[in-house]
């Protein structure tokens, strides 16, 4: 699917396209197929059009201070941001979204909640996601006494079918859903779908305030990931919404 859906994959197939075309003296076929996919191309990677994609996504989540977050039964950490470790060093691989592990523990820090959930599974011979976000927390002085881990899920979905046990459980209702900000209109659907009150901590921004300029409207190879990041996103709004999960 991302091969037909995603800007730099579709942009591939059209030039493609464009190669057979030209093969097969299609002249016109090739044209309109090469311009096609350098416009997609082009677009997606202008910083104008990337802000633009993201912040539709994170507008309706402003940053709320941690102070003036209310005090609930749990704080829920979706993951999403680690890698494998390096096997030559055995560093723990992170990416930017290891800005909702340090907000949920500045949350927790602040006495938001007596708990702190750690969601996310793994592929077939790796650790769980949430046990490595554990990890990380005990060494920044959090007890491991106070996180509950759910290890099997591998999507928001089953994030949040595999949390409600735990949440049953020990009596969670309501919650600081902690993910980021552009990820944060379904995932508090998909809790809220199960019946979870949901108070949205929406963290790891990819838009701040921005006044577009000559050079957003240049192509660059970090607005094209961003876009796509802002697809990716829509079209899993759109399956979760066919299939009935938001």
């Amino acid at each position: 699917m991302p091969l037909f859906v995603y800007p730099l994959g579709l942009g591939i197939v059209l030039l493609l396209v464009t190669t057979l075309a030209t093969a097969i003296h299609s002249r016109r076929v090739g044209i309109l197929a090469g311009m096609t996919g350098l416009l997609i191309l082009w677009v997606a990677s202008m910083p104008a059009v990337t802000n633009l994609v993201l912040d539709s996504l994170e507008s309706n989540f402003p940053f709320v201070p941690i102070q003036e977050q209310p005090i609930t039964d749990a704080i829920v950490v979706l993951g999403g941001f680690t890698g494998k470790p390096d096997i030559g060093r055995g560093d723990l691989e992170i990416n930017d979204g290891i800005d909702r592990l340090l907000h949920g523990m500045r949350l927790y820090r602040a006495g938001k909640a007596p708990w702190l959930m750690l969601l996310g599974g793994a592929a077939r011979g790796n650790a769980p996601e949430s046990v490595l976000m554990a990890q990380l927390l005990e060494e920044f002085g959090i007890s491991r006494d106070v996180m509950l881990l759910e290890c099997q899920s591998r999507n928001t979905r089953q994030n949040a079918e595999n949390s409600i046990p735990v949440m049953e459980k020990r009596g969670i209702k309501r919650v600081l859903l902690v993910t980021s900000a552009f990820h944060m209109k379904r995932a508090q659907a998909v809790f809220e779908k199960l019946g979870v009150e949901v108070i949205p901590a929406a963290t790891d921004y990819q838009v701040g305030e921005y006044d577009p300029g000559i050079l957003d409207w240049l192509p660059d190879a970090e607005a094209l990931s961003g876009t796509t990041f802002g697809i990716k996103e829509y079209i899993g709004w759109v399956v979760y919404w066919m299939r009935g999960w938001v």
